[in-house]
């Protein structure tokens, strides 16, 4: 390619400006008019390639953090196990949540002595729920749970109508509880005047005479389980 090209190809892009008079000035080489056209349709797939790529880089923009499914007030019942809030990521792909335990609001506060595993004791705690970033989501702000495992129930199962006959033993009344413990029964001697729901006299065993008697069944309770009790009427004819 010759001066006279440049020359006239400069000359065709002359023109004017707020500043003046203007060239676009191509710099001589020694590309014919044919390779200019290829470099032209290079820069324009490298434009036409970066705007497919802010397209793609726009579609793949972080999505808000997905809600935990949570009760703020939460509690149970003491089973001797350890027992984990309820919590669960509305948005299914979205990262699981990372639950913390601790044992008082101002532990919570200042992030310290808290535990990934769940409690099994009888007691009032805080919980953390942070939600992480991962898997296309952004990550959110902290939940914080009131957790409360309550000592559990005792129920005394008895029949409160017992008869037995006579046979010069010790007669005991029948009962069951539901849970692992072991109920206390005193025994009174009702009055012959009075129903057995009335105390009379205790004693210090089962009774084994004929007469109309009256049981206490009862359970005081402890660390992890309530009290519970039961009244039961024992005749023996």
């Amino acid at each position: 390619m010759n001066r006279e090209y440049f020359k006239s190809l400069s000359q065709r892009h002359k023109g004017h400006g707020e500043h003046g008079e203007f060239k676009f000035f191509i710099p001589p080489c020694t590309l014919c008019p044919p390779c200019l056209r290829e470099s032209l349709f290079l820069l324009l797939a490298i434009a036409a390639a970066a705007l497919s790529f802010t397209a793609c880089t726009s579609k793949q923009a972080l999505e808000d953090p997905p809600i935990i499914t949570s009760a703020t007030h939460q509690h149970t019942l003491y089973n001797g196990r350890g027992q984990p809030i309820e919590a669960v990521a509305a948005k299914e792909g979205a990262p699981p949540p990372v639950i913390t335990y601790f044992r008082s609001e101002e532990d919570l506060h200042a992030d310290r002595n808290g535990s990934s595993e769940p409690p099994a004791e009888v007691g009032n705690y805080y919980v953390r729920i942070r939600r992480p970033a991962g898997n296309g989501y952004r990550a959110g702000k902290d939940v914080t749970v009131e957790f409360h495992i309550q000592k559990a129930m005792v129920t005394i199962t008895a029949k409160e109508r017992q008869e037995f006959a006579y046979d010069g033993s010790p007669k005991s009344v029948v009962f069951s509880v539901d849970r692992n413990v072991e109920p206390g029964v005193a025994y009174y001697h009702a009055p012959s005047h009075a129903r057995s729901t009335m105390y009379g006299f205790p004693l210090s065993e089962p009774p084994t005479e004929r007469g109309v008697y009256r049981a206490d069944i009862s359970w005081a309770g402890d660390a992890h389980h309530m009290g519970a009790s039961k009244t039961v009427e024992l005749i023996i004819r």
